[in-house]
């Protein structure tokens, strides 16, 4: 049945039903418009140097945050090879942007607005993917992305009613399409029980949505409150941790939790033997005075998360991921078949540590054993 067939009731029911949802639908659309315009437009021509947030070859590119939040995220993998791809990621973030601003004024001025609402809902599916378990001051993604998906679903049963777009296009020949009434707005060609039932459906994914991204990420639907990746305190997880023969000792580190606001703080790496004795020892003064090359990052973009020396030792951002070389240290012996215990100290908080059983191999020993749980 085309839009013009409904008698003019039902028409204003669903007109009436519109109106309700503009001021849910115009902050939703404009929310996202906002976040395109904050990359692509008031940022094209920065005033103070830090805003170049679409432009791939600066250390502010909106990459950065793909890269903060990826240990948390339910691909983890995938992000990191698509950030790998400089390019590829380059192209995805302007396609997420235009998207945004796509679906951003289908709902301001209300454009094929339940096509929009679907699009509203994949990107807000999208976001609690990626960002959800992030907020180390409250659930901040988890809730925008939550409210994003529940606007964007009521908005797909109301459509946008009057003083829209559809509304006009609604008494042309859009009108009479089959597919308008599912993608734009008015009636929908189904009776009253099948719009309860659609709207149930709508309502249950929904709810599922909501509470069941809460209690993956957060655990607490019927418990205390348990992240499933900790947001208010950095972990380093160690691996490949190898002791040369020339004195030096090389470890894999990679900041796989914590706020994407500050870094993580080595100050002391200490290797102590199965006693608790240390075998070898370095102090911040002397990781914060070795080379650049004693880290080797994954992430080498100017906007990656990275290890890097700082002023009382090395510190690293959320999400990096990097080979790091400790300078020769004097005396450094480990036998093999004996356990060894890399414990890096942290300002605060309690260390990072590794424990393994030594190995023999070429150059060296490697330590078998895994990243203490922190």
């Amino acid at each position: 049945m085309s839009n013009n067939n409904y008698s003019s009731e039902v028409k204003n029911s669903y007109g009436q039903m519109g109106l309700a949802s503009l001021a849910t639908r115009f902050t939703l659309g404009f929310i996202l418009w906002g976040g395109f315009s904050r990359r692509a437009i008031y940022a094209v021509a920065p005033t103070d140097g830090n805003h170049f947030k679409l432009d791939v070859d600066h250390a502010n590119f909106v990459g950065n945050k793909i890269v903060a939040a990826y240990p948390g995220s339910y691909m983890p993998d995938m992000l990191v090879d698509v950030i790998q791809n400089v390019q590829l990621m380059n192209v995805a973030m302007w396609l997420f942007s235009f998207a945004e601003l796509a679906v951003g004024l289908a709902l301001i001025f209300g454009f094929a607005t339940r096509f929009a609402a679907i699009g509203g809902m994949l990107l807000n599916l999208g976001m609690m993917l990626v960002f959800g378990w992030m907020g180390s001051t409250c659930l901040d993604e988890w809730t925008m992305a939550s409210f994003g998906f529940g606007i964007s679903a009521a908005v797909y049963i109301t459509g946008a009613g009057y003083y829209s777009i559809d509304n006009k296009l609604a008494n042309g020949k859009m009108g009479q399409w089959k597919i308008f009434p599912w993608l734009f707005s008015g009636p929908f060609p189904i009776s009253n029980v099948g719009l309860k039932k659609m709207s149930l459906w709508i309502g249950a994914l929904t709810f599922l949505f909501i509470v069941g991204f809460y209690n993956s990420l957060h655990g607490a639907t019927f418990s205390k409150l348990k992240p499933r990746v900790g947001f208010h305190h950095q972990n380093i997880k160690i691996s490949d941790v190898h002791v040369n023969d020339n004195g030096t000792l090389s470890f894999y580190g990679y900041v796989n939790a914590g706020p994407d606001t500050q870094k993580g703080y080595v100050i002391k790496a200490e290797l102590k033997d199965e006693f608790g004795d240390n075998v070898a020892m370095w102090s911040g003064s002397t990781m914060a005075n070795m080379s650049d090359d004693n880290i080797d990052n994954k992430f080498k973009m100017a906007w990656g998360s990275k290890f890097v020396r700082t002023r009382f030792g090395i510190g690293g951002k959320t999400g990096a991921q990097a080979k790091i070389t400790l300078p020769a240290a004097d005396d450094l012996e480990v036998e093999e078949g004996e356990t060894y215990t890399l414990k890096l100290s942290q300002i605060e908080g309690s260390p990072f540590e590794f424990t393994g059983v030594a190995k023999a191999e070429n150059g060296g020993f490697v330590l078998e054993g895994e990243s203490s749980k922190h």
